[in-house]
Parts: structure tokens; sequence; C-alpha cells
């Protein structure tokens, strides 16, 4: 008993030794309602085997699919919204717990799997696990359930029979689960741990050193380590081992309550738990703490831990959302919450005692090795708070470094002092040669002082052969030292070489178009890298100089400024959005979204570790690629064809033919890619309409009133940040013609057409006949037509225009007709010549408009006073002629009277105020059938007996019978 205190209290000290609060900077990506997640009280995760993330909350079940999230609830058949777990099996089945029951998601229906009329409650434990065969194994109100899912179906039946239940009453009581890769089950089982394994039951407890407790994680390490946690208690039991130890973290952090403890294995063996501060790892025997100081803020604390297939790490918060801790594994972040002096990194290197140094804007910060927080030296005060813009370490161990402010210093390491050694021009660059010689690259040229030389030796500015257009004060950049020992160091357009003899000028304006440079990198094949103009280039400095421009598609509208090629050959490339990485074969791009500080890189931009890592220098934080070399591993990006809907209508793979329709055909596509998605952009064609590919940023692609046929919709997603593409994602259809270009319309037009013809051919005559009639009243429809409309075009040549009477002509005409009628008939006429007096005064008083209106009326009351089959015609002039049939005199006179008292009874209206009084001077004959006279004749007399009145003073009657003037 005393052994086993003494064990405990010297695994509790070892425990309290081994916490470590990590410090570096957690890049998390968040994921709250604005970005769709509804809920942002967080329960449960899991990835499905097509890959989407699925997100259990405490109102309704959210799938992620890279770019926007789904929510499952009670529309969806969730009666209550709030799940407790969630479990994705290789066959491709979700299964969704509750509180209430759990349910099985089939073709978007959350369907409730009940066992004989009975629903299953799921806790929040960890209640589920895959078996061996792919079925669910379910911890359910203590019991252990095997579910397997049929069709539409699923069947249940107990893991253990009576028997073993009886012998083992604690698996009456199961908590959680966990099923190992070797088919072994691991049970928390009341207040023990269980063992499942070839038909033998093991309960672990007391004996083997794990005290009474309600575990409720259980997680198997890649050593083979079992680990289990209760609320408050971790332990494990090592692999071969015969007891359980205490890994429980020192200083309470499992103190408060949690939705569920979390056990998670990362890839890399490390444990990780959720605790008070956030998240522990246990990681090379000792805790590592991340909370608020390394930028993870949980809220109500981290309920579950996810290691998505593509190596990414989720956290489910209660009160936060989802967090993705991107680059987990492979990147890591420092900023002045972790010690740095500054956020905008300059600088980085490592000095011979393994202590890392880093220069920042406001001065120099270093880490011990074995240490995981920087810390910054004492600085004399004149000294303290410079840009160090570059660092080299001499044979000696001593760390040079020059300011933006020309101050070379020079940092001890045994005594930690850091001293100013001179001042010089803005320094952009310290370089130490072969020869214990240090070339510092500044504004005003390039300086050499040897590495050994006593305190307060100044450097000495170094001479360069004079070349013509070059002034010998030009600024000079950072370069680079090559594998033969020779220095680069650029100089505006020029290149400057030393080849451990003598300075060359070489000139590379022509080659480059004139740009300036910015940097100078050494490739080991002996060419140089450089950024000039904010683009790459490769140059050869043997011979003429040569420059190549890089026109790789990750640098396209991206302005570079730096590079490195490290050990490997590959070349690193820093833009002001993001870095971009060469692997001889292949680039891809990095940025935020992959783990990286800041996508705007700064100073020198790389420095390559001893251990062939990658510290990045950014404005906004310091990186560290931990392992390069799995850079290029990544797999392409899949993609899945989504949804294809027309109209409200979903088209499912394998669906039969679909009708025709005007509505569009819409193909929603998903990348199930979580990180670095700004290069992502899909292809696509729909075959059987289109051979040619289409890009798009978009994952909707429309096509509307397809025509009749079979197609194939295929669908590519392209990453070109990482040079890789999917393999094509496709949906086979088939569209059937419309109605009226089916066989069936065919048919019926073919037999409509036929029975037509024979209808046709049966009435052929009749209609025949029926249409001859209608011809022939056609014909004499027509021609009762025309011949009106030769009569009323008749008539109206025959009319007067302005007063719509006959004319001369047609009066003529009638005059003639009556005389042959009255020869035939015996009946007499009478012919009025009438003539408006005094007329011309009319027009040339009132106008022509006036007279006009005068003529209108005369012939209006001239028509208005005689018989219907009278006729009154226009003469000429003011001059009118009426024929009066079967009138004779002196029977007639009161006619003639009344037509004369028609004329001057009112005056006309003109238009003015006052009317225009008008009279008129008749002129009349009669025709007389026993003394016959011709229509001239006629005339004549008219005329005579009209001038007769004329001269005896206008306004009366004159006949050319002298016998009837009164």
């Amino acid at each position: 008993m005393r052994f086993n205190l003494l064990q405990r209290l010297l695994a509790a000290a070892l425990a309290v030794a081994t916490l470590d609060a990590h410090a570096q900077h957690i890049p998390l990506q968040q994921f709250g309602q604005n970005e769709g997640l509804g809920n942002l009280s967080l329960t449960a995760l899991t990835q499905d085997a097509s890959g989407y993330l699925w997100v259990g909350t405490e109102n309704g079940l959210f799938r992620y699919n890279g770019a926007d999230f789904r929510r499952y609830g009670i529309t969806q058949g969730m009666t209550d919204p709030f799940v407790t777990a969630l479990q994705s099996t290789s066959a491709g089945t979700l299964w969704v717990g509750n509180h209430e029951n759990l349910y099985r998601l089939d073709r978007g229906r959350l369907v409730p799997v009940l066992w004989e009329g009975e629903k299953l409650p799921v806790w929040p434990f960890q209640p589920m696990a895959e078996g061996a065969d792919g079925e669910l194994l379910l911890a359910s109100e203590g019991r252990l359930l095997v579910i397997t899912a049929k069709g539409d179906s699923t069947s249940i039946r107990h893991y253990f029979d009576q028997a073993t239940l009886k012998a083992h009453p604690e698996l009456q009581a199961v908590r959680s689960i966990y099923a190992d890769s070797k088919g072994t089950l691991w049970m928390a089982c009341k207040e023990s741990l269980c063992q499942a394994s070839e038909g033998r039951i093991r309960v672990l407890g007391d004996a083997e050193g794990l005290p009474r407790d309600e575990w409720s994680s259980i997680a198997i390490d890649k050593d083979g380590n079992l680990w289990t946690r209760s609320a408050q208690r971790i332990f494990t039991l090592p692999k071969g081992a015969a007891r359980f130890e205490d890994r429980t973290p020192p200083k309470d952090l499992l103190r408060k309550h949690m939705l569920r403890s979390e056990l998670h294995i990362d890839d890399s063996g490390n444990v990780l738990t959720n605790a008070d501060p956030g998240l522990l790892r246990w990681r090379q025997g000792h805790w590592e703490t991340y909370g608020k100081e390394n930028g993870l803020v949980a809220a109500g604390g981290v309920t579950a831990i996810l290691h998505d297939r593509s190596h990414g790490t989720w956290l489910a918060t209660r009160g936060r959302g989802l967090q993705h801790w991107l680059g987990y594994g492979n990147w890591e972040n420092w900023t002045t919450q972790q010690g740095l002096p500054d956020d905008v990194i300059i600088s980085a290197r490592r000095d011979r005692q393994g202590a890392l140094h880093i220069g920042t804007r406001s001065g120099h910060a270093m880490m011990s090795p074995g240490a995981n927080k920087f810390t910054t030296p004492a600085t004399p005060p004149a000294l303290a708070g410079q840009q160090w813009a570059s660092m080299e370490v001499d044979s000696s161990g001593r760390l040079w470094t020059g300011s933006y402010s020309g101050m070379l210093m020079r940092y001890l390491p045994e005594s930690g002092k850091t001293e100013l050694v001179a001042t010089l021009p803005f320094i952009t660059q310290v370089l130490a040669d072969r020869k214990e010689q240090l070339w510092l690259a500044t504004w005003k040229g390039v300086y050499v002082l040897p590495a050994n030389a006593p305190t307060g030796t100044h450097p000495q500015l170094v001479t360069m052969p004079e070349t013509a257009g070059r002034h010998p004060e030009n600024p000079v950049g950072a370069g680079c030292i090559d594998r033969q020992g020779n220095i680069w160091l650029p100089s505006v357009t020029d290149v400057l070489r030393y080849d451990g003899n003598a300075w060359k000028v070489l000139s590379f304006g022509d080659a480059v178009g004139k740009a300036t440079f910015d940097g100078i990198g050494c490739s080991r094949d002996g060419s140089l890298w450089a950024a000039a103009g904010g683009n790459l280039w490769q140059m050869k400095a043997q011979g003429k100089p040569v420059a190549t421009r890089i026109e790789a598609p990750v640098l396209r509208e991206r302005s570079v400024y730096a590079m490195y090629e490290d050990k490997r050959g590959w070349l690193w490339v820093a833009t002001g959005a993001g870095m971009a990485v060469w692997n001889r074969d292949r680039w891809r791009m990095l940025n935020q979204t992959h783990g990286l500080a800041w996508n705007d890189l700064n100073g020198l931009g790389f420095y390559e570790d001893q251990d062939g890592s990658i510290w990045v220098t950014t404005s906004n934080g310091l990186s560290h690629l931990l392992h390069p070399e799995t850079l290029f591993d990544t797999a392409a990006p899949p993609v899945v064809i989504e949804e294809a809907r027309r109209g409200s209508a979903t088209l499912a793979p394998g669906a039969a033919r679909l009708p025709w329709s005007r509505e569009p055909l819409v193909f929603r596509l998903a990348s199930l890619q979580f990180e670095g998605r700004q290069g992502l952009h899909y292809r696509y064609r729909l075959a059987g309409m289109e051979d040619q590919w289409n890009e798009s940023a978009q994952p909707e692609m429309r096509y509307a009133a397809l025509p009749a046929g079979d197609y194939r919709f295929q669908a590519v997603a392209v990453d070109s940040d990482s040079g890789t593409q999917s393999k094509p994602a496709e949906l086979a259809f088939s569209i059937a013609p419309p109605w009226w270009r089916s066989y069936t319309f065919y048919v019926l037009c073919a037999a409509s057409v036929t029975l037509a013809f024979l209808l046709f051919h049966r009435m052929r005559l009749l209609v025949h006949k029926r249409r001859e009639a209608e011809l022939e009243a056609m014909v004499q429809e027509r021609t009762r037509a025309l011949e009106e409309a030769q009569e009323a075009l008749k008539v109206r040549a025959l009319k007067d225009a302005l007063t719509c009477t006959w004319n001369r002509g047609a009066m003529m005409e009638i005059v003639e007709r009556e005389i042959g009628k009255s020869q035939r008939t015996g009946e007499s006429f009478v012919l009025v010549l009438l003539d408006l007096d005094k007329f011309k005064n009319i027009n040339d008083t009132h106008g022509h408009l006036a007279g006009d209106a005068v003529l209108v009326e005369t012939a209006r009351r001239l028509i208005a006073t005689v018989r219907t089959y009278d006729a009154v015609g226009r003469y000429g002039g003011e001059e009118f002629l009426v024929l009066l049939p079967g009138l004779s005199l002196p029977a007639g006179a009161n006619r003639i009277e009344a037509l004369h008292q028609a004329i001057r009874s009112e005056p006309v209206d003109i238009g003015a105020e006052a009317g225009l009084s008008v009279t008129a001077s008749f002129g009349v004959v009669a025709f007389k059938p026993h003394s016959p006279d011709t229509a001239t004749g006629l005339l004549q007399h008219a005329d005579l007996a009209l001038y007769r009145s004329k001269n005896e003073g206008r306004d009366r009657i004159s006949y050319a019978d002298e016998t009837m003037q009164t």
C-alpha cells in the first residue's frame, strides 16, 4: 500500500514537472454564423466516407463541403435538434444521435432507428464505434447493441449474450466504446474498463492501477498505449505493461465541467484532450497547453476533436463555433504574444550553440535549444529597438547583424551582450565568406570588415570597377554566396560578383528590361535567381548576361521580392500574397489558409534551419514549416457532383430519362478541400452537347432547355496553387424528346394524315362543287362590286368637287337625256340658270374662302329645296343649273320662286360677326315637246333671260318666254 502511494506521488510529481505552456500561436480559421454555421454551440464532429465534414450542434446537424454549410434538423426528420453524437462508417452510413433517439441519414432524411418500437437514446460520451464488419456499435442506456443498415431497414441485436452479461454485470452499464484496428473492443463499463477480444472478457480496475471512476473516453495511440479519461483524470496503460500510469495534468486543469471528455490521437501519435484552458497535447513525454495566449478561445470548452483525411485538425467549441487548426503538425507561428518584441519579422539565424535568433522591426529575440518561447536579450538602450535586417555567424560563433538605420552590431553568446561595431549607411545584408571576412551590403555601396578585427575597426568601402552609367554609390541589395564561394550582390540593374580576388560588375539591365533588382539567390547549378520588377528571373552570368522570366501560374499577378534555394534544390519565393515553392517538378502556393502566419512576407523571407525546416519571416509574425518534404504529398482536390436539379426535381445517379422541359438543368459541384481554396476552380463540360471544357470559379453550372439526347456531365476540380486536379466526376442522364417530337406523336401524325387524306378524297367532289358555287357567287359579287365601284367613280367624275353637285358635263348629259325622255313621253321640263349677284365683290372683299362658303351654302339650299328627282349642278364659277323634270310654265312658277327665296332667305355664315346676304339672278326656260329645242339652244335662251335679270337690277327671275314676265 505504501509502495502504491509512493508510486502515485512520483507520477504526480513527474506530471507537474512535465507541464508546458506551449508558446506558439495557433493559426485558427473560425467558422460561425457569418459562414453559415447557424449554431455556435457544437457537440460532435465526424467526416463521412465521401469526405463531407459533419458538425453536430445544440440546434441541428450541419454538413460542410469546404464552401458552405447545409443544415439538417426538424424539417429533415429529427424531432430534437440537439445532436449528442455522430458516427460515420466506411460503408458510407451516417449515424446521428440525440438524447431522444438514434437516426440514420438516408437520401437527405434523418430516419429514426427503432428497436422493437422503442427509441434508442444516445448520450454525449463516446457512445458509437464502427465494428470490424462495418456495423455500428452503440451504447444506449447501458446496453451495447449491434446495428446493421440493410437498404431502407436496419437490424438490431445485443452484442453480448445473456450468459456473458450474467457473468460480467459491468457489461450492463456500458457508457463509451472504442474499437481498435485489431477488432478488440474497449468499453467504459460502470466504473472500470472492459476489454472484449476473441470471445474473452477482461475487466480492468484497481488491480491494474486504474481507480474506480466514470471513465468516458478511450483511445489507443500509435505506439499501442491505451488511454482513458474521466471528467477529471487521465490514465494510460503502456503497451505490454500490466499497470496503468496516471497522466492527469497538474494545476487542476480538468476542474470545469465539459459536455464530454475527449481523447484524440494525431498523425504523429500525440494525444490531444480538452481541458479548462482549451486544449492539452501530450507530446514527447509532457503536456502542452493551448489557450487564449495561443489564440485558442473556446468559450464553454472544446467539445470534439477531428482529424480529417487531408490531415487537417478541427475543434468543436461550445459557444465559439467551429475552429480549423490550419497546418496542424507542420506549421508553428510566433508573435509578440509568444515573446517576440515585434510582429514585423525581418531575419532569422541559428547560432553555433543552437539558439535561434530572430530579427524584428523592434530588436532581437532568441529561443534557446529545447525552449518553446522567445526571450529578448538585454541590449544597451542606444541599440535597442533597431530593425535587425540581416544576421550572420562568424567562425567564432559571434552573431553579426546590420540594421536599416546603418548600425553594424555584434552579439556575443558567451556574455549575452550586444555591442555596436560601426555605423554605416542603410545595411541590407551581412555575409561572411570563407576567408573570415564580413561583407556588408548597404545603400551606398559594399563594405568589408575582417571578422576578427579588433573592436573599433571601421569597415572599409569597396571600390568597384568603373562602369559606364553606374554611380559608385549605387545601393546594393541582398544577395548570396554560391557553392564555389563567389559572392553575388544586386545593385540597381547590375550584379556585383566577388570571386575571392576581385569584384566585377555585370550589367543585366537589358536582360531584365531595365527593371531594378530587389534580391538575388544562388542556385546549385551555377545560375542565379533574381527578383526584379516584381517578377522572378533565372539568370546566367557566364559570357553575355542572360535572364529568363519564370512564367509560373502561381506567380501570376503576384509581386516577387525575395527567393531562396534550399539544400534540396527547392526554390522558395516570397511575395506579398503568400509564398511559392518549386520542387523542380511543380509549383505550390502557400498562404494563411495553409497555416502561414501572414500572407505578406518580409525581409529576407526565408531561413533554412539545420534540420531542413524553413523559417518564414512575415510582416505579422514568424512561421516555422516543420516538414517541407511533405508539401507535395497533398492529394488532388476531390470533387463531387453535389446536386443536379431541374426546377423542384432532383436528378439522382442512374435516373431514368428525364422528360423534356424548358427549365434549366442546374449542377452544383463541391470540392471537399478544406485548406488552400484560393486557387480552386472547376473545369466542366456536358458531353453530348459540347466537346470543349469550360472553366469557372463558381460551383454552379446551368444548362437551359436541353434538346433530347444522351448526356454526360463531367467535372474536375483544379487547384492552381498546388498544380493538382481531381479525377473527373461524372453524371450520365438522358432527356426524352418533347411530345411533338416523340415516336408516338409521329405515329399519330401519320394516322391523322392518312385519315385526313381519305376524308379529303371522299369529300373532294363535294368540296369541289361547293367551291365552284362559291367561286361563281364570288365572281358575281365581285362583278357587282366592280360595277358599283365603276359607277361610284363615274359619279365622282361627274360631280363638282366643291359643291358636290353635278358638274357642267354631267348636267349637259342630264339635259340631253331629259330632252329625249320628254320627246318620248310628251312631258315638258324647266331649266333654270342662276348666277349669284356681285360674287366677285364677295371674293375681293371677304376672300376666296368666303366665296367658297357661299357656293357650298347655295348648293345646299338648292338641293334642299328641289325634289329628289330634280337635278342641281354647277355650271361654272358662280352659276348653277337646275333641271326640273315634269314641270311646265306657268304652272311651275311657284317652284322657281321657292328656289329664288331659298337663296336669299337668310344670310350665309362666312365666319364673320354678321352673315353675308346673298342674292341670285335667274334665267328660266321651259322645254316644250311640240316645239323641241336642243340642250345648247335651251341654255342660250336661259342665258339671255339671266342677263335680262342682271340688266334689270339683279335678284330677280326672268323667263325666256317673255309672256311669263310679270
